[in-house]
């Protein structure tokens, strides 16, 4: 299937459709955190190791295999695949009785989402042309927002209806439908590459060459420093339905709303506009995009802390909610558009789940699993208000970002001109 206009775009409408899947089926265990930390007897590091190492451990280290997969076989199916395994275990979560069975689930739901991302982001680099893929990978990653905005007002909705556990069984059924649709209707799109054959090799061999990307690509070592340090900040986040909840005195449901209407536009705004903005700042000068993530960061991690130390009442709470999502959700366009940018066609899934490992493993997770930690910490020394400084200690990693995109933005002539000089040796 070549990339005609009209197919391209259909074909990034049904990813960023399975995205936003992928994430409310993932978060939806934190839009009822509430109900089931009480009911599972969980400790916050219980929870926050359950939201973020216990799932992310296999969902990564699965993720790098069939990204290195994704390159050399046929990618809706693997897609169709991932999205079964993962909506069985969704509605099976619904079933669990403790902490352990529940993260037994967790585990293989993670298996078969690591599926997705890598395989869609390398169709999409086929399918759009170079000064549009942060747009495009921009809105791909409305899934995020959409995905776990949708999974707080879902639960708003659902939970006095079918309760959390009813509702986790719904939304896996769901899911078993859609990976039915997608084994029939997806197709896998031309890989642009400088020839029509999928990229030889085994998977140790193409895992090799990714190896040596991260060795010798400096730009890509301080992107993936810089993107580490960004979704350290989302990690922090897993606290703040509890936070609303505990510590700006909203009512669960009010919370749920809020938080999750919050997450949803800004994350689109920031999604859609700085994807927009940076491929702008593309095509201005060399190294835009990242550029770009480094001034938008510097402005925008400050106004996050300052949202933490604000009452509810303020006139700025709910502008600065607004703003903290849309800032988060800046990195992942840009960031994704300029690695591409910077390694060879043939080893675009395998680097976007790279991507996706090191800022799901060690930045969301860390920074879920340091949050909790922090915050169990703050609870048990008599800190009036544990949760508050747990999430700003979290998040104020997040200014790590500027300096790591400017030494990036720094770097990225010298490595495009050495990749050129590669793509062009006999």
């Amino acid at each position: 299937m070549s990339a005609t206009l009209g197919n391209r775009w259909g074909l990034l409408l049904l990813l960023t459709g399975l995205n936003i899947l992928n994430f409310a089926d993932r978060y939806l265990i934190i839009a009822f955190s509430t109900q089931i930390v009480p009911e599972l007897g969980m400790s916050n590091l219980q929870f926050g190791l359950l939201t973020g190492i216990v799932f992310t451990l296999v969902y990564t280290l699965f993720g790098l295999y069939l990204g290195s997969l994704a390159d050399r076989v046929h990618r809706p199916r693997l897609i169709a695949a991932g999205l079964a395994l993962w909506s069985a275990l969704t509605a099976l979560t619904g079933l669990t009785r403790s902490f352990l069975q529940m993260a037994s689930a967790r585990l293989f739901v993670g298996v078969g989402e690591a599926a997705l991302s890598p395989a869609a982001l390398s169709m999409l680099a086929d399918g759009f042309a170079p000064a549009r893929r942060a747009l495009a990978n921009g809105i791909y990653y409305l899934g995020i927002p959409v995905g776990i905005g949708g999974s707080f007002i879902l639960a708003s909705w659902l939970g006095p209806w079918l309760g959390w556990r009813g509702s986790f069984i719904a939304l896996g059924a769901l899911g078993i439908v859609a990976a039915l649709l997608v084994g029939w209707l997806l197709r896998d799109p031309d890989r642009v590459s400088g020839h029509p054959q999928r990229p030889t090799g085994s998977t140790a061999e193409s895992l090799r060459a990714l190896a040596g990307q991260v060795r010798h690509n400096r730009p890509m070592q301080w992107i993936l420093l810089g993107c580490i340090a960004a979704t350290c900040v989302q990690g922090a986040a897993v606290l703040d339905l509890l936070w609303w909840v505990r510590e700006r005195g909203f009512a669960e449901r009010t919370a749920q709303q809020l938080n999750g209407s919050m997450f949803l536009a800004g994350g689109v705004f920031g999604s859609i506009v700085g994807g927009w903005m940076a491929d702008r700042m593309h095509a201005r000068m060399v190294g835009g995009r990242l550029w770009f993530l480094a001034i938008a960061f510097a402005i925008g991690i400050p106004l996050m802390l300052l949202f933490r130390q604000i009452p509810a009442d303020s006139p700025l709470f709910l502008p600065l909610a607004f703003t903290g999502n849309a800032i988060f959700m800046l990195v992942f366009g840009p960031a994704l558009a300029s690695l591409h940018e910077i390694v060879p066609a043939s080893q675009r899934a395998a680097t976007a789940a790279l991507f996706i490992l090191v800022t799901s493993l060690i930045g969301s997770a860390g920074g879920s699993a340091l949050a909790g930690a922090l915050a169990d910490h703050f609870a048990n020394s008599g800190e009036a208000e544990p949760l508050t400084w747990a999430i700003v200690c979290t998040q104020a990693l997040g200014l790590l970002t500027v300096p790591a995109f400017f030494l990036a933005a720094r770097a990225l002539p010298g490595q495009l001109a050495v990749s050129r000089a590669a793509a062009t040796a006999p």
